[in-house]
């Protein structure tokens, strides 16, 4: 299976032009959003009010998908997509089966810049134990925040990761653990692949079964 994954995308509608355009000739079987998805389009008194604009014109690029698409949301987004039935799906807290693997996915990350999908540690640990019968060793999990210690310095080299999902990466032995969130901590380390697009406008092409990969440099940074 092929996977397409990107993140912190923060409404760049080249970027996600660019992505679904990518899609057909890599042979992606899904494509996935690790969150940070909307940007805030000027024109209007409220953040919100500007990402709910946004989610509706990304959600009608995202809906012309040949492919599945399977998003969390992240701690810039402030409104949810919400795309009702089709191809494009939340993930967050569920599990959803494609092929020989599942996506398992979870929004939360450490409090950052006090955005409506932050929560501190002892909550995120509480969910993820609930979460934790869906997930194992053909799961995909989907999570906006990184692994404490993997791909998770930020530019005060500081370490931006939840322990928790660490933790749940490692007792659940995932297949792969896909997120963003630390822009400048894009790339591989194991299993974890940190796929935030910004700012240098590029996403992964992930071989599940083989576990390999390839860097896709895209428009729109």
């Amino acid at each position: 299976m092929k996977i397409l994954a990107a993140a912190d995308i923060h409404g760049k509608r080249l970027f996600y032009e660019s992505l679904l355009d990518a899609a057909k000739p890599s042979d992606a079987q899904a494509i996935v959003l690790a969150g940070d998805l909307l940007g805030y389009p000027p024109g209007f008194d409220k953040a919100e009010d500007a990402q709910r604009a946004d989610a509706k014109n990304i959600l009608s690029l995202l809906k012309t998908s040949l492919v599945p698409i399977f998003y969390i949301m992240g701690n810039d987004d402030l409104v949810e997509l919400d795309p009702g039935p089709g191809l494009v799906r939340s993930i967050h807290g569920l599990r959803l089966d494609l092929g020989r693997y599942n996506f398992v996915g979870y929004r939360f990350s450490l409090p950052f810049m006090g955005g409506l999908y932050e929560k501190n540690e002892e909550d995120i640990e509480r969910d993820l134990a609930d979460l934790a019968e869906l997930a194992d060793d053909h799961t995909i999990f989907v999570t906006h925040s990184p692994a404490k210690g993997i791909l998770d310095r930020t530019m005060l080299q500081t370490h931006a990761g939840s322990t928790s999902i660490l933790d749940f990466v490692n007792k659940a032995r995932v297949r792969a653990h896909i997120h963003g969130h630390i822009h400048a901590g894009f790339g591989r380390d194991g299993r974890h692949f940190n796929v935030a697009a910004l700012p240098n406008a590029m996403a992964m092409l992930i071989e599940v079964d083989q576990m390999t990969h390839h860097v896709l440099n895209l428009a729109g940074g």
